[in-house]
């Protein structure tokens, strides 16, 4: 009988030390993921165009998005706008995640959000008040009424229709049913010449999911034969007429800008001022600073989009990315080097 037990035991010692090990194993590979949302695209890390970043290994951009921004996450085949097939991330977001306002004064006498007029008389970025309406009235835009209020209007609201010789101040209506899709390429591929970001067209998408635009649109140009402004925040952003809050300033520096124009009346209080921070990705996959490098100078090495490669808190290995404007107005980088997806930014009702 004692023949027997020995090899028995042997056999049983042996069975447990292997269960031990796939245990141990098993733990030493349950890390936290930065971001619960997609935790597979989150642990991944990529070697972001490695021709650009000397191969340097950077985190999947779904890390970096702001705890609870990210509603869902995926990689997709994608074609981009130089004709290279590759793989995006397909990004979604909630609308308007962000506080916001104000927009438009209710009269003349009051001050609301910002704007950037383009007429004859005192034109610029300004705040939206009686010197900015009284200069819309010189150059034959009838937007203040018998009684000094500002005529204000929804663009998204097609009922109303613009009056002959009016002018308008233009608020949408804010719809928070709406999703955010954004197509974002995994890999950054540098176009033979830079992409330059026109007006409204999209630049990126900020750490929260919210759009960041170029240029708003013309007052004397774009928006109808009667001209109108739109209103803007003292963070740079306002509704699309379809509903969505959407930024045409890097907001994390807006009261740099706000400083250098010598505006006081209004200053940036709903986003929080971080001139050095990450803000968000560009579409051809880049990340988004503030115009601030971690020294708290503006980059002396930039090149025409606003962008250098130098390492971050987030890239320790290096990586290329752009900087916001330190004082022009809109601030947003004017282009991107990068290709991106033609596509690159959708909604839709939840």
């Amino acid at each position: 009988m004692q023949t027997l037990h020995a090899p028995v035991s042997l056999l049983i010692s042996l069975l447990i030390i292997s269960l031990l090990g796939a245990g141990l194993a098993g733990c030493g590979n349950d890390e936290p993921t930065a971001n619960s949302a997609d935790s597979s695209a989150s642990s991944d890390t990529t070697s972001d165009s490695a021709a650009s970043d000397g191969g340097s290994t950077t985190p999947a951009i779904t890390a970096l998005f702001k705890s609870g921004r990210l509603l869902g996450s995926a990689e997709v085949d994608c074609t981009l706008d130089n004709g290279d097939k590759t793989t995006c991330y397909q990004l979604k977001f909630a609308a308007n995640p962000v506080p916001y306002g104000p927009f438009c004064p209710a009269t003349v006498n009051d001050v609301g959000g910002l704007g950037v007029y383009d007429g004859k008389t005192n034109p610029g970025f300004q705040v939206m008040k009686k010197s900015l309406f009284e200069a819309m009235e010189a150059d034959g835009y009838d937007v203040i009424d018998d009684k000094g209020n500002i005529r204000g209007q929804d663009p998204g609201d097609m009922s109303q229709k613009p009056e002959a010789g009016k002018g308008y101040c233009l608020t949408a209506t804010f719809d928070d049913k709406l999703e955010l899709t954004f197509l974002i390429p995994k890999k950054p591929r540098d176009l033979t010449a830079v992409n330059e970001i026109g007006t409204v067209e999209l630049f990126g998408v900020s750490l929260d999911g919210v759009p960041m635009n170029g240029d708003p649109p013309s007052v004397v140009s774009g928006m109808g034969p009667g001209g109108a402004i739109p209103a803007l925040d003292p963070c740079g952003g306002h509704p699309d007429p379809s509903g969505y809050y959407h930024w045409h300033f890097v907001a994390e520096s807006m009261n740099l800008v706000l400083a250098a124009y010598k505006i006081t009346e209004v200053t940036c209080t709903n986003v929080t001022q971080a001139p050095s921070a990450l803000v968000g990705i560009a579409k051809d996959g880049y990340p988004v600073y503030g115009p601030h490098g971690a020294d708290g100078k503006v980059p002396s090495d930039l090149d025409s989009c606003g962008g250098h490669k130098a390492v971050t808190a987030a890239y320790p290995g290096g990586v290329y990315h752009y900087h916001a404007l330190e004082t022009e107005a809109p601030n947003m980088p004017g282009c991107v080097k990068g290709a991106s997806v033609d596509k690159a930014f959708s909604y839709a009702s939840k």
